[in-house]
C-alpha cells in the first residue's frame, strides 16, 4: 500500500501525481483543507500514551493509514532550498511510528521501530537543493527502517542553494537576540534549560541578551522585531526529524528576505543522539540560510545527547547543561562559532564498534530504564512498546 500526501492545493499537482506514482493500491491524502497542528514536542507518544498524538487532530487518520503502508510519499512546496513548513509538518508528526527507547541499528543510534519500515520519498515544487532533499530522504526512511523512494522535482527550477558568507562583523558582541525555535513550552523546554546555561557564560562575558520563545505565537512579533534590529542573533533548536522543526520553518517563512542592518546569524543544535553524523544535513541547511535571510553565517553549535535533559535526575541534567557555559564563554570572546574549540564541542561523528557493543550493554540498558520508569511516573499504564492501531 502505498499514502500520497499531498499539501499542495494546485490542482495541476494531481495529475503529476497520478503521472509519476502508478502504484495500484495508493491512496491520495490531499491535506489542505484538513486540520494539522505542528508538533509540540511533548514527549506523551512515547512516554504517556504510548503511540498515540496527544493533539487531538486529523493527523491521527494519517497515522492509521502509515501503520498499514509500505510506501510514503510526500508531495510539498520548498522554500529555502528545502521542504516548506506545511511539508515537514506531516513529517515531523510522524514520531509516533517510532519508539522512545533506543537502539543501534545498520551502525547508528536510532529510536527504535514501533510497526514495520516504511519507505519514503517526495515530490516537490518550487527552488530547492536537489542534494540536500535526496540525502533528506535517505535519512529520514533509515530511520523508520526503510529505504529512499527518491526525490523528484515537480517543475524544471530545482537549483543549489549557495552558502552564506561568514561574518564580516569585527566588534565586540555587546548584546545578543536569543530565539528559542522549539515547538515545546518554555517551561518543558529543554532547549530553554540550554539556553539559560549558556547565557551564564555571555553575563560572565558582559554580554546582555534577551529571549524569545517561538512556542508562543505571542511572542512572533517581538521575535520579528528584534531579529530585524539586532545585529547578533541566534536560534536554538532540537532536530526535528533530520532538519528544524515546522514550527520555527513557518515563523522563518514570515521573515523579509532582507535585514534592515548588516547582521551575523548563529545557529545552537542540539538533539537526542550523541553522534555528530547524527546533525550534518541540517548543519548543511543552515549553512545557506543566513543568506537567504539576509544576514551573514556565524556558525553552528552542536551536541547530542538531550533526550535525557526531560527525563534524568537534576543532578545529572546539570552535568548534562554546564558545558554550555563555556560555549557562552567563548561566544562573549568570537561573536560567533566559527572557532574550532565550537566545532569541537559536537564530540564524536560516529561511535566505533566496540563502543557501540559497550554503550547497547551498559548506557542504553540504563537511559531505556530511565525512559520506561519516567513514563511509569507520568502515569503510562501500557508498555512504550504499544502497538495502537495495529489490527
Amino acid at each position: 500500500m502505498t499514502i500520497i500526501l499531498n499539501t499542495i492545493e494546485e490542482k495541476s499537482v494531481l495529475e503529476q501525481i497520478s503521472n509519476l506514482i502508478q502504484d495500484n493500491e495508493r491512496e491520495i491524502v490531499n491535506t489542505s483543507d484538513m486540520k494539522i497542528a505542528h508538533c509540540m514536542g511533548c514527549n506523551q507518544c512515547w512516554l504517556k500514551t504510548p503511540g498515540v498524538c496527544a493533539i487531538k487532530d486529523d493527523y491521527e487518520n494519517i497515522l492509521k493509514k502509515l501503520v498499514k503502508a509500505d510506501n510514503l510519499w510526500l508531495v510539498s512546496d520548498t522554500r529555502f532550498g528545502f521542504l516548506d513548513y506545511k511539508g515537514k509538518r506531516m513529517m515531523d508528526r510522524i514520531m509516533p511510528m517510532l519508539n522512545m527507547t533506543i537502539g543501534f541499528r545498520d551502525g547508528w543510534m536510532r529510536h527504535e521501530l514501533r510497526y514495520h519500515a516504511l519507505n519514503i520519498g517526495l515530490l516537490y515544487k518550487g527552488a530547492a537543493d536537489q542534494a540536500l532533499l535526496e540525502d533528506w530522504c535517505k535519512r529520514t526512511a533509515a530511520n523508520i527502517g526503510g529505504h529512499s523512494l527518491g526525490a523528484i522535482p515537480l517543475n524544471a527550477t530545482s537549483s543549489m542553494v549557495q552558502n552564506s558568507k561568514h561574518s564580516t562583523l569585527n566588534s565586540k558582541p555587546t548584546h545578543l537576540v536569543i530565539i528559542n525555535g522549539s515547538p515545546r513550552v518554555q517551561k518543558y523546554s529543554n532547549t530553554d534549560k540550554i539556553i539559560h546555561t549558556f547565557a551564564k557564560g555571555l553575563k560572565e562575558g558582559g554580554i546582555t541578551w534577551e529571549l524569545h520563545n517561538l512556542s508562543s505565537r505571542k511572542e512572533w512579533n517581538a521575535a520579528r522585531e528584534a531579529f530585524l534590529n539586532n545585529e547578533r542573533i541566534l536560534i536554538a533548536f532540537p532536530l526535528y526529524v533530520e532538519c528544524v522543526p515546522s514550527l520555527m520553518l513557518e515563523f522563518l517563512e514570515t521573515l523579509p528576505k532582507e535585514h534592515k542592518k548588516p547582521a551575523e546569524l548563529s545557529f545552537m543544535l542540539h538533539g537526542g543522539m550523541d553522534e555528530g553524523n547524527e546533525f550534518r544535513l541540517c548543519e548543511r541547511f543552515l549553512h545557506g540560510l543566513p543568506g537567504q535571510l539576509g544576514c551573514s553565517y556565524g556558525g553552528t553549535l552542536i551536541h547530542g545527547g538531550s533526550f535525557r535533559i526531560r527525563t534524568a535526575p537534576a543532578d545529572q541534567v546539570a552535568k548534562m547543561v554546564t558545558p554550555y557555559v563555556e560555549m557562552g564563554r567563548l561566544f562573549a570572546q568570537k561573536g560567533n562559532f566559527l572557532s574550532p574549540e565550537a566545532v569541537k564541542f559536537t564530540g564524536m561523528e560516529q561511535y566505533p564498534w566496540l563502543v557501540r557493543k559497550m554503550v547497547s550493554l551498559l548506557f542504553l540498558k540504563k537511559v531505556n530504564g530511565e525512559f520506561e520508569q519516567f513514563a511509569k511516573d507520568w502515569g503510562c499504564t501500557r508498555p512504550l512498546g504499544d502497538k495502537p492501531y495495529s489490527e
